[in-house]
């Protein structure tokens, strides 16, 4: 599995769109991931994203805010969606790998308990 994770100083980008960093991990042995690299995204238009990250072959996606239809978009590609995360990376992406998510502790301020905001979300999901 390739999770993929909007990073800006060592913490999940507050906005997809706008994020210029991406961190790409494989699950390993034992279920433990693994850094595969980090890609620029700063001159990756914004209505490119959902392809480039079927293009990378990226399972799930953790991420800060993101807008309703490049959230649809990623959904429609198959694409595991956790949006309103916050927090540093390597806590964020421990917490997913350990089944935590969602959890109070990494979500985004003003996200929890709102019909719209902290959810898992999958592909035909409501």
């Amino acid at each position: 599995m390739k999770i993929a994770i909007p990073e800006y100083n060592e913490r999940v980008s507050p906005v997809f769109d706008t994020s210029q960093r991406l961190l790409v991990f494989q699950m390993r042995n034992r279920g433990l991931p693994t850094l595969l690299g980090s890609e620029d995204w700063c001159y990756l238009p914004v209505v490119a994203r959902a392809n480039r990250l079927r293009q990378m072959r990226i399972d799930v996606l953790l991420c800060g805010g993101i807008s309703g239809w490049l959230a649809r978009q990623i959904e429609a590609l198959g694409i595991r969606l956790m949006p309103w995360v916050a927090g540093n990376v390597e806590q964020v992406l421990d917490a997913f790998v350990a089944g935590r998510l969602p959890d109070r502790r990494f979500a985004m301020p003003g996200s929890w308990g709102r019909g719209h905001g902290w959810r898992f979300r999958r592909r035909g999901a409501p």
